[in-house]
């Protein structure tokens, strides 16, 4: 089974305390929202420290075009994306040339030529590297990306795929929406990137193994979680019915996936969940009755870094695998996203 060699994430220098970001939405938005001191709640009870933003605090505060705040995701976010994909490639001792296929995964800002292209120039890989650049699935797209390398390594065993994300989640930060919403955006969402390198069978090196994989599209629930599209840029769509659909329908979807491989949940040693909030974190524990600490790595995420949409889950499985000696056995890595919809993936260490 194709096998998970290496992961590392790369995150922008701008670490910014949580209390900051909320001080400076609370003078920004003043006398602009309805009950704003109660709203502001939601920085207190975020369970995040620290956020890593794409641009200086201060520099949220001025009016900026649609044009400039995509100027700058290809910028300084690409940059990010070749800080990844070298210390991807560095930690698993390879050269640049033995990459057969860039992934790559964002959801937050646009470039055509998409953003992969520049990973083959700067880095040097081969000029006959295929390119899969996915755009859209938002949180999900993490997995998703380590799924559909992992479809391309079951076809081609001897392939090496460099799995990318990156996203500048603050850079869709809309001064003019007043909403509930936009301002649960401010205080959950950062930046970064991330690379993971996954490689068929016929390669060398080892690492977990990827078993199998699952998507699964909730339907009519396009308005649960996503972005419209206005004048000013990317406005976020985050309906409050989210937690409750997950709590609802998890347990099914992981007893059903699991059940196609004979096992069952008592099977599984890890869990790589995404850290998409508190809420969502508690949901996920919920449903599939977790009494423990099996979704420390995700809470310890969120905490250090917000959540950093598809990269998340990659900084998770990047922790994950630096954590030393680990008891051997199965894992799933879950992420959920617009669509709605979910990517769950089988593991075994």
């Amino acid at each position: 089974m194709p096998k998970i060699l290496a992961s590392r994430y790369a995150l922008p220098p701008h670490a910014t305390a949580q209390e900051r970001i909320r001080s400076a939405v609370a003078q920004l938005f003043a006398g602009k929202m309805a009950d704003l001191p109660k709203l502001l709640a939601v920085f207190d009870n975020s369970r995040i420290d620290t956020r890593h933003l794409i641009m200086p605090l201060d520099w949220y505060r001025q009016s900026v075009s649609a044009a400039e705040r995509n100027r700058i995701y290809q910028q300084q976010g690409g940059e990010l994306l070749l800080a990844a994909g070298r210390a991807c490639l560095a930690a698993a001792c390879l050269a640049p040339d033995r990459i057969d296929q860039v992934i790559f995964v964002s959801s937050t800002g646009h470039a055509t030529p998409t953003l992969d292209t520049r990973l083959i120039n700067d880095l040097g890989l081969p000029r006959t590297t295929t390119r899969l650049p996915i755009w859209g699935l938002g949180c999900a797209a993490g997995a998703s990306g380590l799924a559909r390398a992992f479809d391309h390594c079951r076809a081609y065993p001897g392939a090496l795929v460099l799995v990318t994300a990156l996203e500048c989640c603050s850079l869709n930060f809309l001064q003019g929406d007043l909403s509930r919403k936009n301002l649960i955006a401010t205080a959950l969402f950062s930046d970064g990137a991330a690379a993971v390198l996954v490689a068929g069978d016929a390669v060398g090196g080892s690492g977990p193994q990827i078993l199998a994989t699952r998507s699964h599209l909730f339907a009519d629930s396009e308005r649960i979680m996503g972005w419209d599209f206005c004048d000013e840029g990317m406005e976020l769509i985050l309906s409050p019915r989210l937690p409750a659909l997950i709590k609802g329908t998890l347990a099914e979807q992981v007893d059903t996936f699991l059940a196609d491989h004979d096992l069952q949940r008592s099977d599984l040693v890890h869990y790589l969940f995404h850290p998409g909030g508190a809420k969502i974190i508690e949901a996920c524990s919920e449903a599939l009755s977790l009494v423990g600490e099996e979704l420390r790595l995700s809470e310890e995420e969120l905490r250090r870094h917000g959540n950093i949409s598809s990269v998340s889950v990659l900084a998770v499985l990047t922790e994950w695998l630096a954590g030393g000696d680990q008891p051997s056995g199965h894992g799933l890595l879950a992420t959920f996203g617009p669509g709605f919809s979910s990517e769950l993936l089988l593991l075994r260490s």
